[in-house]
């Protein structure tokens, strides 16, 4: 599983979100040292997957939703990202070593799948955002 660029972002957007009521793009992306037009970009996706909320006009801005708690899992399926860590945990996948399904490597690769799934699952991001 590769952590992109993109779920970084996603995730400072979201840790912003948490510890302010309410943020313009513009003072997000100062705030977590990101390009505006990516903030605006990624907040664009967390907006259409119901992570995010937003409000117009002068006193608008962005503030988390009030779906709560959010976890990991959720930032990854609102980017449409795999947290896949081998091609052959993707479902439709066939191991071109072994078609039968006893591959040791694919086997054992799907055990830490499912430990990550889980873990990713269960790890509510108000956990992570906490401030030290």
């Amino acid at each position: 599983m590769l952590m992109t660029r993109e779920m970084d972002y996603a995730l400072r957007i979201l840790r912003a979100l948490h510890h302010a009521e309410q943020l313009s793009a513009a003072a997000i992306a100062q705030q977590e040292n990101m390009p505006k037009a990516v903030t605006l970009k990624i907040l664009k996706q967390l907006h259409a997957s119901g992570l995010v909320d937003s409000r117009r006009g002068a006193s608008g801005g962005y503030l988390l939703s009030s779906r709560d708690p959010l976890y990991l899992w959720d930032v990854f399926q609102a980017l449409g990202e795999s947290p896949y860590v081998n091609r052959c945990q993707q479902p439709v996948y066939s191991c071109e070593n072994d078609p039968e399904g006893r591959c040791g490597i694919c086997r054992e690769l799907c055990r830490i799948q499912e430990v990550l799934d889980t873990e990713l699952r269960r790890t509510p991001l108000s956990a992570i955002f906490q401030k030290i």
